[in-house]
């Protein structure tokens, strides 16, 4: 008798128990999608928590952008850029925008400088999460992973703070590729619009350089699209109008600038920073291997992963359409930076997040049991810490002034993060992808923190801005002596261009000034010539900042 259970005690009990499994399902799946998101923004959050503590405004880059925003936002002359007083035509300006945006808010803070580019950094890996589920839409784990590959990825994690424009422009090449993925599956002008708005907003961020990036995926949609295949003409038809709506919506600002700034200003805008930087580049010149020898910096760590290689080269990942569309995407973009004559190792920043894609597809979003090359990646971290803790203890070598400066306890950290990943693979004989990417995350945090406080006031210039202060509330004239780059126009807040001098004319300038002062960078081991006086001197990254006086 007692196993029998009435109808309607059996109708409750099923209502009851179908309650409770939507319920628990639902948390199940709640807890699911709000680790999904919080994971990126947790380490995000403490890496720029670092930053924000460490880092200053750098020289001569980001000094140098501060600037350049700055005299926009003094003059409210938001078409021609301007430093020291000219037109600044070296690069578009979005990132002056985004500055003066943001000041217009909290005011001008050097800090909402420094925010710029880890918002960025932040958006652009939430986009490419999206983009992996858009990819492969049947693989969590591709999307999942992709973002911890890119945030493992040494470059982009030594670049996500900088204040400069690689990580705006990251997101901007991100915009326009998921607009042509959206595409490639529906021709429609909502994705088209995507595209058109990445390619534009990535103009107005660094130039014509996000064609590098976007263009030879387009053109080859028909080798990872059944539906650019079967659509050729509808494809490139709509393809070539939305990067036409990109560069009119560039045009929208160059026009007006260039009438603005004069023929001199357009010249140089349309044509030396364009076509010079490609065939005959007047800075940063190198040779056409150069990026192909830099790639085990450029790729650390998963250049140094063996089990990285063997799975990306799989034969049967060549059949999956999404893979080979990332895979043109990296490759396409490395060979068209090294046939620029320009190269930075920055420059490849906005083709990391191909880089993890293709990663994210190849490699298990698990555990594996771990084989003995698995150590590689950590041993190299152990290896930078042991060169950061004996190189500056050898006698009679020239070193980097941070090098040569570096406080103890940053390399044993490094020693440790490196030795520790290591012990845990050894305890747990197993290693996924997220153990490369966190060691290689508290690598950089603590590097971050480990340089900043190893060179003192070498890349940071508020003790020199102060001292320059002190002179022009007393009304003291100041020059500067040699090549200006804005150095101080942001951090002194000025609103006159500063004076700037021929290095040769410093004794004849003191001479008619003997209440001024001459700024100018000299190599470290230079003696001032008398009468002169050195009334400030500080490392100024691995030369000498001068400010000097009539003796």
């Amino acid at each position: 008798m007692n196993n029998i259970v009435t109808e309607g005690e059996s109708a409750a009990s099923s209502e009851e128990f179908g309650s409770h499994l939507i319920a628990t399902s639902a948390k199940r799946l709640l807890n699911i999608r709000i680790t999904e998101h919080a994971d990126i923004l947790i380490v995000w959050l403490i890496i720029t928590a670092a930053n924000l503590l460490y880092h200053h405004l750098i020289p001569l880059d980001e000094t140098r952008y501060a600037s350049v925003a700055w005299e926009m936002w003094l003059s409210h002359d938001y078409l021609v850029p301007h430093l020291n007083g000219m037109p600044y035509h070296h690069k578009p300006p979005l990132l002056f925008w985004l500055y003066d945006l943001g000041w217009s808010v909290f005011g001008v803070r050097e800090w909402w400088s420094l925010l710029i580019s880890p918002l960025c950094a932040l958006i652009g890996l939430y986009t490419l999460r999206y983009l992996a589920r858009l990819l492969w839409p049947e693989n969590r784990a591709a999307s999942r992973l992709a973002p911890w590959i890119l945030f493992g990825s040494l470059l982009w994690g030594a670049f996500l703070n900088a204040a400069m424009f690689d990580t705006l422009l990251t997101a901007c090449v991100l915009l326009a590729m998921t607009g042509l993925i959206k595409a490639s599956r529906h021709l429609n002008w909502q994705s088209w619009a995507l595209f058109a708005l990445g390619c534009g907003l990535g103009l107005l961020a660094k130039g014509p350089v996000v064609f590098v990036h976007i263009l030879m995926p387009f053109l080859t949609g028909f080798l990872w699209s059944e539906t650019v295949r079967h659509n050729c003409r509808l494809w490139y038809s709509q393809g070539f109008a939305a990067i036409a709506a990109g560069i009119v919506l560039a045009l929208c600002w160059a026009i007006p600038a260039i009438g603005a700034g004069g023929n001199t200003y357009g010249g140089e805008l349309l044509w030396h920073q364009t076509i010079d930087r490609m065939s005959h580049s007047f800075a940063h010149r190198r040779p056409l291997g150069w990026y192909l020898m830099l790639s085990p910096v450029v790729l650390f760590p998963w250049f140094f992963w063996p089990r990285a290689w063997s799975n990306l080269f799989k034969r049967e990942l060549l059949k999956d359409l999404s893979f080979r569309f990332c895979l043109i995407w990296f490759v396409s973009g490395f060979i068209g930076f090294s046939l620029i004559s320009g190269k930075q190792v920055h420059y490849l920043i906005p083709l990391l997040p191909a880089l993890a894609l293709l990663l994210g597809r190849a490699l298990p979003g698990h555990l594996v049991a771990a084989k003995p090359s698995d150590f590689l990646p950590f041993l190299m971290i152990v290896i930078f810490g042991v060169i950061l803790l004996v190189l500056p203890l050898i006698p009679g070598i020239r070193l980097f002034h941070w090098l040569q400066s570096r406080q103890l306890w940053w390399a044993i950290v490094i020693i440790l993060i490196g030795a520790g990943a290591i012990a845990s693979i050894v305890k747990t004989r197993s290693i996924s992808p997220y153990h490369v990417a966190m060691s290689v995350l508290m690598a950089l945090t603590a590097s971050l923190a480990g340089f900043f406080s190893s060179t003192g006031n070498a890349f940071d210039l508020r003790a020199a801005a102060q001292q320059l202060q002190i002179y022009r509330k007393a009304g003291e004239p100041i020059a500067w002596a040699g090549k200006y780059e804005g150095q101080f126009q942001f951090m002194l807040r000025a609103t006159e261009p500063m004076e700037v001098i021929d290095k040769k004319a410093v004794g004849a300038w003191l001479a008619s000034h003997h209440n001024g002062h001459v700024i100018s960078i000299e190599k470290s081991d230079s003696i001032p010539q008398e009468p002169v006086y050195i009334e400030y001197e500080q490392y100024y990254r691995e030369d000498k900042l001068w400010i000097q006086s009539w003796g």
